[in-house]
């Protein structure tokens, strides 16, 4: 897990690496950008209470609640964009660290874009439930990282994986390593809410769990 996290921190500042870095990052401003108007719009726009002054107060509650359902929502929006890169970061990953590996399988980019899609709404969903538990910090901070490690962990391990195995092998190996796949989502997931750190997400996220992939032995199908 250590080499897997340095091994990617040293790649970043590579010449193969810069294109899909920049990329990374303005795709994932532009996302933050534009999720936070869409939450402060619909924030502004509904009318909680209908009192002035009481309205007022709300509204600026409402400011402080898009900034939490900005660092809360990011990371599932932010995955998507690294299913649009997948292929990208990944040869460039495997180019300098894995150049024995044969190519990767033939897929269509529309197969990482439904687990980007899949996951982003299930994290949406999850973590718009768990949010009431902001009230009481400590358990929020343990059960939301701990959720978002887990789904996080599982969407790169699966857009990962499917590059060399079927639907079947990816599933199968999954479960054999939960272990991996969740300790490598954990570190993910302090990942997404490290302000501008969690720009270069889709990267960071996409090659870690890709030497953590590489790093595992062989799956067995029928276990």
């Amino acid at each position: 897990m250590i080499d897997a996290f340095f091994k990617t921190l040293g790649q970043l500042p590579t010449p193969p690496f810069q294109r899909v870095l920049w990329l990374s990052i303005a795709g994932s401003l532009v996302t933050a950008v534009a999720l936070w108007f869409a939450i402060k719009a619909t924030l502004d726009n509904t009318n909680f209470v209908g009192l002035g002054w009481l309205e007022t107060s709300f509204d600026f509650i409402g400011s402080l609640a898009a900034v939490v359902l900005l660092i809360v929502l990011l990371p599932a929006f932010i995955g998507l964009i690294a299913s649009f890169m997948l292929e990208s970061i990944c040869r460039a990953v495997e180019a300098r660290h894995y150049p024995h590996l044969p190519d990767a399988r033939s897929q269509s980019i529309m197969e990482a874009i439904f687990i980007g899609v899949r996951f982003a709404v299930i994290l949406i969903v999850l973590n718009i439930l768990v949010l009431p538990l902001i009230f009481i910090a400590p358990v929020y901070f343990v059960v939301g990282w701990a959720l978002n490690g887990y789904l996080l962990g599982r969407e790169y391990f699966e857009l990962v994986a499917c590059r060399r195995l079927n639907t079947a092998e990816t599933r199968a190996m999954r479960r054999r390593h939960r272990m991996s796949a969740l300790s490598a989502g954990l570190v993910i997931a302090v990942v997404s809410v490290i302000p501008v750190v969690n720009l270069i997400l889709p990267l960071f996220g996409t090659a870690f769990m890709l030497h953590t992939f590489q790093r595992l032995p062989a799956i067995d199908t029928k276990s």
